[in-house]
């Protein structure tokens, strides 16, 4: 019997959906934070890597390895901000923006 992977649209799915369904799951590497580098760039899984400009910044993050549907990377850790509450003082090169709707709800 040849199984067919039917997980189809995901862009959908809630929590329980990808808890029930996710094909596995790619945790962060611990970050030391005695480093001095962001827990952002020291802490990606093993699997992803970094590419860089002539600059030195990273510019985009690509995979080692094949990636199935489904798999799920996380959980994000770090601080959580409204767009109305970021410390000025916070660096916004390591932030996720997060949409719902196509609006701005976390930054």
């Amino acid at each position: 019997m040849k199984l067919k992977a039917v997980l189809g649209d995901m862009s959908q799915w809630g929590e329980a959906d990808f808890a029930q369904n996710c094909t596995y799951i790619v945790h962060d590497q611990v970050s030391d934070p005695n480093f001095g580098i962001p827990p952002a760039m020291t802490s990606i899984p093993r699997n992803l890597t970094f590419e860089y400009g002539p600059d030195n910044e990273v510019m985009a993050v690509f995979s080692k390895e094949y990636i199935p549907q489904g798999t799920r990377f996380g959980p994000l850790q770090g601080d959580i901000y409204t767009k109305d509450n970021v410390p000025k003082h916070a660096n916004r090169k390591y932030f996720w923006r997060f949409l719902l709707h196509g609006d701005s709800c976390l930054e």
